[in-house]
């Protein structure tokens, strides 16, 4: 998958025909969804927690002098999160409480109580051709949604388009909770069970 494509996927779905040849042409409508299109993309990644996209790094501690916080730990926040789904403790692997801030500079931080934080969260995806077939649709039909009334003129095309992307998206979530440990739990417990 390429942004051409995904760009022509979007006007095919707002029923336009005349496709976009290249994605940075001085065409109006590669331009106004080239406008959309980073934000739509971090939206769809923040909106579910993909597979594809999931992502670990052991936290550095940063020195942050800020006694009113009720955490005793403040952490870096990663460049390329999108959003932060679990605190690890590394020691144990337990799950921690944890809470997203920002700095006296503006910067995004995590706090914790955990002394030694892995952090588990969606990172940001750039290159189309890591994207999976479900999330290249999802991303086609909430762009669509941002854009219709643009390029089309119609409203009522955009809240179609939102419509199915939430659709594809309960789709996606079934297809995503397929893969990983718990099939291979479920063929250890079927195991078990026959012996």
């Amino acid at each position: 998958m390429s942004k051409v494509q995904i760009f022509n996927i979007v006007l095919n779905i707002l029923g336009v025909s005349n496709p976009i040849e290249n994605s940075l042409s001085n065409d109006n409508r590669a331009i106004l969804l080239n406008n959309y299109y980073s934000l739509a993309r971090d939206y769809v990644l923040k909106d579910f927690d993909w597979n594809f996209a999931s992502a670990h790094r052991k936290l550095s501690i940063i020195n942050n002098q800020n006694e009113l916080n009720k955490f005793k730990y403040c952490y870096d926040y990663p460049n390329d999160c999108v959003c932060a789904r679990d605190i690890y403790n590394s020691t144990n692997y337990n799950l921690e409480k944890f809470e997203i801030g920002t700095d006296e500079k503006g910067n995004k931080i995590i706090y914790s109580d955990c002394e030694s934080a892995i952090l588990r969260y969606t990172k940001r995806i750039e290159h189309e051709i890591l994207f999976t077939c479900e999330f290249s649709m999802a991303l086609s039909y909430y762009l669509a949604s941002l854009t219709s009334s643009v390029i089309t003129g119609s409203l009522q095309k955009g809240e179609i388009a939102y419509e199915k992307y939430m659709q594809i998206l309960k789709h996606a979530k079934v297809i995503n909770a397929q893969e990983g440990a718990s099939a291979l739990y479920e063929e250890t417990t079927y195991l078990d069970t026959r012996g």
